[in-house]
């Protein structure tokens, strides 16, 4: 029987859930993007999740969930998709896919709804219901319109509105999507969040998980965003060590006085919890954020300290005491 749900659920049904996605796909309760808080609506002033399976009488076959920021509800992602091994060859997963997304497009201010996949067969499926792989990623894109991804992150980007600080929030959740996949870059680094030049292009949903974590670390992040939550630049600080913080950020193309302004922000912030050590870690390729900071402070670290982190590429460690 195929059914829908608006979050938040009932503990049972999420204890179905995890009989599915543990036992048929996923190793660990850390691989799942919409956990048990989400689903007994922690984030539900913020979020509209709905949850859309297959059933049995007595558990649940196949599943997939939307989730959209109700102040940004143009946009969506999906995931959680998985069908019960013994139920697989029916498409349903397809069914619930093909579900979502038409009960989201019914919505008239809807525009894109996003997915992540590196399954090629799953893939396929989603090609034959409308999603797009955005280019160098692994990341596909559903336009309502049937825009390219990048024929409608322009037009996302180019309304003109006041950009402001905002603390960390799951309402970007959906907005982080948007706002890294608006410009793949090599030298498009977060440390904190793990984030290093286009790793990131497999994530959908887990993608504020990777920031949400910073804070459960005992760091903190922030957004320059504007009042519909669309982000222009992100930052964020943690202890990495007893005596040192890391400082980091990002931020889109044309935008560096908003960055620096985030940053300065993060300075205020960091100057008051009195840290012996502030360092950032900055791809030597990258001379402008490196000017940035330089600019804010930051001086090439004493020891002088040049690692290779990633494709051989350097990276730079700039500190302020």
């Amino acid at each position: 029987m195929k059914k829908k749900y608006t979050i938040p659920i009932e503990q049972n049904k999420i204890d179905q859930l995890y009989d599915l996605w543990l036992n048929n796909g996923y190793d660990a309760k850390s691989d799942i993007d919409i956990v048990d808080e989400h689903l007994l609506g922690i984030e539900k002033k913020v979020s509209e999740i709905k949850l859309y399976t297959f059933e049995s009488s007595t558990f649940i076959e196949s599943s997939c969930i939307t989730i959209y920021d109700k102040k940004l509800p143009n946009l969506a992602g999906l995931g959680e998709v998985c069908t019960e091994i013994n139920s697989r060859g029916n498409g349903l997963a397809g069914k619930l896919c093909n579900l979502a997304k038409d009960d989201f497009f019914s919505k008239d201010v809807a525009e894109g709804i996003f997915l992540g996949t590196v399954n090629p067969k799953a893939q396929r499926i989603y090609e034959k219901l409308g999603w797009v792989k955005i280019p160098n990623s692994k990341i596909m894109f559903n336009s309502k319109k049937g825009e390219s991804f990048e024929e409608f992150i322009t037009k996302y980007y180019a309304e003109k509105s006041e950009i402001i600080f905002n603390n960390s929030s799951p309402k970007f959740r959906i907005p982080l999507i948007a706002y890294f996949f608006s410009q793949i870059s090599d030298n498009n680094i977060d440390l904190n969040a793990g984030i290093i030049g286009n790793n990131y292009s497999s994530m959908c949903l887990s993608l504020y998980n990777k920031f949400d974590q910073i804070t459960k670390d005992g760091g903190q992040w922030f957004v320059m965003s504007d009042h519909m939550n669309k982000i222009f630049s992100t930052s964020s600080f943690k202890n990495i060590s007893k005596d040192v913080l890391r400082l980091d950020g990002t931020y889109k193309k044309d935008y560096e006085n908003h960055f620096i302004e985030l940053i300065k922000n993060n300075l205020r912030i960091i100057d008051s919890l009195n840290p012996k050590r502030i360092i950032c870690e900055i791809f030597e390729s990258n001379e402008e954020k490196i000017r940035i900071f330089e600019d804010l402070g930051f001086k090439y670290s004493n020891n002088k300290k040049i690692k290779e982190y990633v494709n051989g590429k350097n990276l730079k460690i700039l500190e302020r005491e």
